[in-house]
């Protein structure tokens, strides 16, 4: 999964109303709530392990970083100005995910996030002390970062706020961003920017496609004879 930053194509995707009912309504109503974050994560992991046809064995990893500022339970000095952000790892082998619905790759997300007490700061903390800051798993890893509460498009320097707000400006080679967007149409949404090799790209838009096409229910058709 080595990739050469200077032939990456980048693209930005719009998950709109239409794209997140398309895949709330693969889920089972034994899943229980889902944020959309952990529904928009588990489709694009998914969909980025396919992009890459990566081997079947071979272990993936989708990293996904939290900022414990504002959190309950997790108290910083008063003054501390300094990171306070994890990027607990959701791990499976790239088989599982091509072959379980949508479902799994949700459940992986919600286990990660609930594993992450003030016991694992603590803990993150320790370790960093100790061994320093190690750098993070890049073979078969996928990281991306929620940015949809930072109210970049609320910011007002004194001129106003903003007519418009499109998000950063690119993602990186394996780091995507997620953050709130209002499309041409005034929908509400979610944009999630992401660079991958040409080829890869391409697989990664198809699958996605089908994952977010929105399936015609059955009608009963009742002959008149």
């Amino acid at each position: 999964m080595a990739m050469d930053d200077n032939n990456l194509v980048h693209r930005s995707f719009f998950f709109g109303p239409k794209e997140k009912r398309a895949l709330r309504n693969q889920l089972p109503s034994s899943l229980g709530p889902c944020s959309t974050f952990e529904v928009l994560m588990a489709c694009v992991w998914k969909c980025h392990t396919m992009a890459f046809s990566i081997d079947p064995d071979e272990v993936v990893r989708f990293s996904c970083l939290i900022n414990i500022r504002g959190k309950h339970g997790f108290d910083l000095p008063l003054g501390y100005y300094g990171n306070a952000f994890v990027y607990p790892a959701s791990i499976t082998k790239a088989g599982m995910l091509y072959t379980y619905p949508l479902e799994y790759g949700i459940r992986l997300l919600k286990k990660a996030n609930a594993e992450m007490s003030k016991e694992y700061m603590k803990s993150v903390a320790d370790l960093m002390v100790i061994k320093g800051q190690p750098l993070f798993v890049q073979p078969g890893n996928y990281i991306v970062s929620d940015l949809t509460r930072v109210g970049f498009g609320d910011v007002d320097f004194g001129l106003g706020k903003k007519a418009n707000y499109g998000g950063v400006a690119r993602a990186l080679s394996i780091i995507s961003l997620c953050i709130q967007f209002k499309n041409r149409k005034g929908e509400e949404g979610n944009v999630i920017p992401i660079c991958l090799p040409p080829l890869v790209m391409e697989r990664f838009e198809q699958e996605l496609m089908r994952m977010t096409k929105e399936v015609e229910p059955n009608r009963l058709i009742t002959s008149m004879l």
